[in-house]
């Protein structure tokens, strides 16, 4: 049987929808549609049952839920397995480049301290590409701004990041205080309604960008205002090349560790070390 199959299923399973399984996957409705009609052939049972508001699991579809998690926990099993250099093994982090900058990359020295034994597979990416690459076993952990719903996956906060509106200096404050020319980065869902809250603002965006280097550099090269992390932007701002937007507060962004439940010397290596010292 096709893993991908198994994991579309628990997606579809987890978001009651094959059009929010699709977002999450990062696939269309109707290539999870196809998943799910394969899954079910193969297996000779209807899985799901469909209707208006989403879909919900038939009987045989719950039982195959408890079995596929199973299932696809030793199969990442297996893989660790395979993929293990001599007797130390092998951790897989990813997290966002900016996440990756000002917070892991100083982190990762306890780590290698915490297993000495390890060897280490280190990644960036756009968050979904990173969610995904962790759904589908090429991750053990990724550090991300937004939480993943997916069975097998444990998510804790680990802190907050300030993000500030800046400015280039060309801007005025009143057209800053519009968002002028506006840089949008993608922080995720969750932060852009808070920007909206926050500023009482929708603005038309002159770039939208989706790591936040290619954000900062636009600003430093064509102007603009945007929201970045104030430990990326600190050396901008004193050295004139940026400025804060006055009377507008920061925002914090939380960071989630999403670590993989699939293998069990993995998780519990990295939940009782570096990224969750203490907790739990």
């Amino acid at each position: 049987m096709d893993i991908h199959l198994l994991r579309t299923f628990l997606a579809v399973a987890e978001h009651e929808g094959l059009r929010k399984a699709a977002e999450f996957l990062h696939l269309t409705p109707s290539a999870v549609s196809s998943r799910i009609r394969q899954l079910e052939r193969e297996i000779g049972v209807q899985l799901f049952d469909r209707n208006r508001s989403g879909v919900v699991l038939t009987p045989a579809g719950s039982r195959l839920k408890e079995r596929a998690e199973g299932m696809i926990q030793e199969w990442n099993n297996i893989r660790q397995d395979v993929l293990k250099r001599d007797e130390g093994g092998l951790l897989r982090l990813g997290a966002t480049d900016v996440i990756w900058q000002i917070w892991l990359q100083p982190k990762i020295a306890a780590l290698i301290a915490a297993t000495p034994d390890c060897s280490f597979i280190l990644r960036t990416g756009e968050r979904r590409d990173l969610a995904q690459m962790l759904i589908n076993g090429s991750l053990d952990c990724a550090v991300l701004p937004e939480e993943v719903k997916y069975p097998g996956v444990f998510c804790q906060h680990l802190t907050d990041l300030d993000l500030v509106l800046v400015c280039s200096p060309d801007i005025g404050d009143e057209a800053a205080a519009r968002l002028d020319r506006y840089v949008d980065i993608d922080w995720g869902d969750g932060f852009r309604n808070r920007v909206i809250e926050s500023t009482h603002l929708t603005p038309d965006a002159v770039a939208d960008v989706n790591v936040a280097w290619l954000g900062l550099d636009w600003l430093l090269r064509f102007g603009g205002t945007a929201w970045l992390p104030l430990a990326l932007v600190a050396g901008h701002l004193e050295a004139g090349l940026l400025r804060r937007v006055v009377g507008i507060g920061s925002i914090p962004l939380s960071l989630y560790a999403a670590l993989s439940k699939e293998n069990d010397v993995t998780y519990t290596a990295l939940r009782n070390s570096l990224l969750l010292p203490g907790k739990g």
